[in-house]
């Protein structure tokens, strides 16, 4: 769960920056993303970002998730040689 949250006193997000007088997000999660394990010392997990740190975050995971993709080859040889025998 996101929400959108501003720092009218200045606050520390996850990153360790410090913001006041900005928006920032605050994002609580019943899970780990990376092992699927649920918090053992609370009910959620909770860390905060600004709208930056967002952006660059979702930046990089598309990346992840895209580079198999833009290394596999569409077509193999095996599949252009089937193409042309028919």
């Amino acid at each position: 769960m996101e929400n959108i949250k501003f720092a009218w006193w200045p606050i520390r997000v996850t990153s360790g920056k410090r913001i006041w007088l900005r928006s920032y997000i605050q994002h609580r999660s019943l899970y780990d993303e990376s092992t699927g394990r649920p918090p053992l010392n609370s009910l959620h997990f909770e860390w905060t970002e600004t709208e930056q740190e967002k952006t660059w975050r979702l930046l990089k995971e598309s990346v992840v998730q895209n580079r198999n993709v833009w290394n596999e080859h569409l077509l193999t040889h095996e599949d252009i040689s089937n193409l042309y025998e028919k």
